[in-house]
């Protein structure tokens, strides 16, 4: 039966095992693939050793991960100060270990020294100095260091403990710096020397590495150290890594702050929403813990517990939105663990165009018809009769209503226009294409909407509605508030027709007439896209649009169900 460990590959009677380098690796190895040679013609055993070999490479990437994008700590803690001290004292007894064990690494030095022991001796002599022999070693296995090899490192670990030690008496932890960082590296974590906690492992990192070159030195003396065996792996860096840990409140905590431009209320509310939510499930859990899995778990949740997949889908995104945050601008995580993790949705309430009968029900009202005008704050006085009409014959969007000024009513290419922008304080257009001038349509100038205008200016107020209160960040709140009310009472009850679905009956009428989705895309400002999924930049004259606009009628709203504004 075939085996089914992955890259095992046979060339002639040897077995053989090929591992491919991790795309994000293959830089740091220099290659794309390695085929190792597991030393056995028997398929049985091969697998064996080939599975144990994958085991074996597959935690060497994860160590090298760790190494090239280390994980940062709010605190060092006692527990990792320790093992930070034992791996610097090991490091430099390894170090000591290598230098007694291979000699060619010191014959240098030696021969260098000698060299000029040699020079400086001969010079004296009559005739001059003379030709220097290196002296012969015994390299034979378990022959040891030379006596001249000893001598020399000897030599070198007392002037490094001379070193150590004074770096000590002057508490020079920066001497040990570069050695701690390494070491932290090799755990994959990244060693803040102004973080809290980290002079405190200076300092006893220095103490080890002190005692370390003593050690190496009482060596030279025949004295009996052992190496320290370091773990495989490191259980108080999950610990420290947990003490004081960042959790998802931290990184929204950043992340409301940050920016060119400070979060709308609103924004900050649904995150806000979004975060306790997950609060909810996840009490205390740190961001370094914030698995896939947990991810997955989580969207699960959301699907049973949320009304609708759209709410399900909206509040996954806004974790998702904290966790990218922390990966990619905080970097306090190694990476995105939700990445790819979403909610299919299902459209439960499409908006739908106002039928004949549920506008002549809303504008039957005395409202329209007698002008008379609701004392509701929310409504806004004249707004309540203007802003539906403008709804109606425009299909602009409600906080590009409510956000009108008086300078916004202009004329363009000798036409009356309402000019929707962002330019005012407080304003705000939802896309570049919501950027537009909408011509007026003839049946507002018939019911009077210039001569509200003019009276407006008059009376110097900067907005449109002067009596209509707006919440910063969400202009429509208030008055959408309100007209839902307005609508209920009317008899129009549910979540359709609302507002936004005037968008959806002023389209079908331009279309019926005969223009194009461009132009149509000009009044109610959607961005225009080419049969190829690209931007169209078109530019048709005012004139063009207002004919757009001129053919939305409604001949079941003819007078006298709209009154006249005197």
């Amino acid at each position: 039966m075939a085996s089914t460990l992955t890259g095992l590959n046979a060339r002639g009677s040897r077995w053989y095992l090929n591992i491919v380098i991790p795309p994000d690796l293959r830089e740091v190895y220099g290659r794309r693939v390695v085929n190792l040679a597991l030393g056995t013609s028997d398929r049985r055993e091969a697998t064996t050793r080939g599975t144990m070999k994958r085991a074996e490479w597959l935690a060497e990437f994860a160590a090298k991960r760790r190494e090239l994008k280390p994980l940062p700590l709010s605190v060092i803690t006692p527990e990792l100060a320790q093992e930070l001290a034992l791996r610097v004292r090991a490091r430099v007894l390894r170090q000591d270990d290598a230098l007694r064990d291979d000699a060619t690494t010191l014959a240098p030095f030696t021969d260098a020294v000698k060299a000029a022991e040699h020079r400086w001796r001969t010079a004296l002599c009559i005739g001059g100095p003379t030709p220097f022999s290196p002296p012969l070693r015994d390299t034979s296995p378990g022959a040891g260091l030379s006596d001249d090899d000893a001598e020399t490192l000897a030599g070198l670990n007392a002037l490094l403990d001379a070193r150590a030690g004074a770096d000590l008496a002057k508490r020079r932890r920066a001497a040990v710096l570069p050695l701690v960082r390494f070491e932290a590296l090799k755990l994959g974590i990244a060693f803040d020397p102004n973080g809290e906690g980290a002079q405190e492992a200076l300092a006893v990192c220095l103490l080890a590495y002190r005692k370390a070159r003593q050690e190496a030195a009482q060596r030279d003396a025949g004295e009996a150290i052992e190496t320290p065996v370091l773990p495989q792996t490191s259980q108080t860096i999950a610990a420290a890594a947990k003490a004081k840990a960042r959790t998802l409140r931290d990184v929204y905590d950043k992340w409301k702050v940050s920016g060119d431009k400070a979060r709308s209320t609103d924004s900050l509310a649904v995150y806000e929403r979004a975060l306790k939510q997950f609060e909810g499930q996840h009490k205390g859990l740190a961001l370094i813990d914030i698995t896939r899995e947990i991810g997955d778990t989580y969207r699960t949740w959301l699907r049973e517990t949320c009304n609708t997949t759209k709410t399900a889908r909206d509040r996954l995104t806004n974790i998702k939105s904290l966790l990218k945050f922390a990966y990619e601008t905080l970097e306090w995580i190694p990476k995105q663990p939700w990445r790819g993790l979403d909610i299919k949705t299902t459209t439960t309430n499409k908006r739908r165009p106002w039928t004949n009968a549920e506008l002549t029900a809303l504008f039957s009202a005395p409202l329209h018809t007698a002008y008379a005008l609701p004392d509701a704050r929310y409504a806004g006085r004249e707004a309540a009769y203007w802003i539906p009409l403008l709804g109606l014959f425009t299909g602009t969007r409600l906080g590009e209503l409510c956000q009108l000024r008086t300078v916004d009513v202009q004329k363009v290419e000798g036409i009356d226009v309402l000019v929707l922008t962002n330019e005012g304080e407080g304003q705000s257009i939802k896309s570049d294409a919501g950027h537009r001038s909408v011509p007026i349509h003839s049946e507002l100038v018939r019911l009077g909407f210039l001569r509200y205008v003019q009276t407006v200016k008059d009376s110097r107020s900067d907005s449109l509605w002067p009596a209509l209160p707006l919440r910063e960040g969400k202009p429509s709140d208030y008055f959408g508030r309100w007209f839902k009310e307005h609508r209920n009472a009317l008899g129009l009850t549910g979540t359709r027709p609302d507002f936004h679905c005037f968008r959806h009956t002023v389209r079908p009428l331009m279309r019926k007439a005969g223009h194009s989705e461009g132009t149509m895309d000009k009044v109610t400002g959607h961005k225009t896209v080419g049969s190829i999924g690209t931007t169209v930049y078109d530019h048709r004259t005012m004139q063009e649009v207002r004919e757009a606009v001129e053919a939305i009628q409604y001949p079941a709203l003819k007078a006298p169900v709209l009154a006249l504004v005197k």
